[in-house]
């Protein structure tokens, strides 16, 4: 069973850049690309925004102001939370 990925605003680099991996690593096995405006800078305890386009076509999916860390897990996993 897959291990279930939890998204909070992280709060050291280490973690910061283990989500963003596992975020990336689920939009390709998606077939997505993962598009980010923060890769690898950590300057505060805020979330980075993400978008997600089809490979193939390169189409937009996501929404246009982007999806925080948690949306964004939770689009990728097609899980609803409240």
């Amino acid at each position: 069973m897959e291990k279930k990925l939890t998204a909070l605003c992280v709060q050291s680099k280490k973690d910061f850049n283990a989500q963003g991996k596992a975020i990336i690593k689920l939009a390709k096995q998606q077939g997505f690309i993962a598009i980010t405006n923060r890769l690898s800078l950590f300057i505060d305890k805020t979330c980075r925004r993400w978008w997600f386009a089809d490979k193939k076509s390169g189409v937009l999916l996501s929404a246009e102001y982007g999806l925080i860390d948690k949306e964004a897990i939770n689009f990728l996993t097609n899980e609803i939370s409240v």
